[in-house]
């Protein structure tokens, strides 16, 4: 009698298996982070819901105040009249909040923590003596002709002043700080980008720092304690020098070239 031998089981050891619970919750995740990358894709083409919200602020104000998300363009004016813009995408409008307290005015933009697509701005006229103080998470800052000193502050966005008397402090992450200050001391840095400012009359201190571009000082005829230094890039400074001199400028670059120049 011939016997019939069983044939032999070829499928590798592995297959037909029961998921582990370790490939089970791999899986899941992959797909949670798949699904996320499309609906962030999908989200950036959808269209925005746009409202504007009018603010005119009455009696003196001293000092303004801005916390938002978005860009922030001031001009100084004979009153102080805002409009706030709010753009969304699916998830909630933002809340835009304007509070005074005596001379102080605080306007403060906050957008859900789930919104992808989510910013509020703030455009106006302000008082022309009035202490402006702007933070900004993503957007350019600009202000025009006021008196009272600025304080501008902005994790991506460009910081341009124009024909502002005061101190000024002027900060960014990413982006280029542009323009003109007369009789106040000046902070100026970026991470990434170009410093351009002419700064006049009274002043005793001048800083201008950047990690990535040139820097472009024009100053009062007089003479100065000056320390420029970059790391790639060229120094040329043409203005009259003594370390004992009361005004100081700093002026640092990490790759780009410095220029320190005489103004009118």
């Amino acid at each position: 009698m011939t016997s019939i031998k069983p044939i032999p089981d070829l499928q590798s050891p592995g297959d037909g298996e029961t998921p582990t619970p370790r490939r089970t919750w791999l899986r899941r995740l992959l797909g949670v982070v798949v699904l996320a990358v499309v609906l962030l894709v999908v989200v950036q083409f959808l269209p925005a819901a746009t409202k504007t919200q009018e603010e005119a602020i009455a009696g003196s104000v001293d000092r303004l105040v801005i916390d938002v998300t978005g860009a922030v363009s001031l001009v100084a004016g004979d009153h102080t009249e805002l409009v706030v813009t709010k753009e969304w995408v699916l998830a909630g409008e933002p809340t835009v909040t304007v509070s005074h307290d005596g001379g102080d005015v605080h306007v403060n933009g906050e957008c859900p923590w789930f919104q992808v697509r989510c910013t509020t701005s703030v455009s106006g006229t302000v008082a022309v003596d009035a202490v402006i103080v702007v933070t900004t998470s993503a957007g350019s800052i600009e202000v025009r002709g006021t008196t009272g000193g600025v304080d501008l502050e902005t994790s991506a966005g460009s910081v341009h002043v124009e024909d502002v008397t005061g101190a000024a402090r002027l900060h960014t992450s990413a982006g280029s700080i542009l323009g003109t200050v007369t009789d106040g001391n000046v902070e100026a840095e970026t991470s990434l980008g170009r410093i351009e400012l002419a700064v006049f009359g009274d002043f005793s201190s001048l800083v201008a720092r950047t990690s990535a571009g040139s820097v472009d000082l024009t100053v009062t005829d007089e003479v100065y304690d000056i320390d420029a230094d970059t790391s790639a890039g060229s120094v040329n400074v043409s203005v009259r020098t003594d370390p004992s001199a009361t005004r100081r400028i700093v002026a640092e670059s990490s790759a780009g070239s410095i220029t320190i120049s005489p103004g009118p």
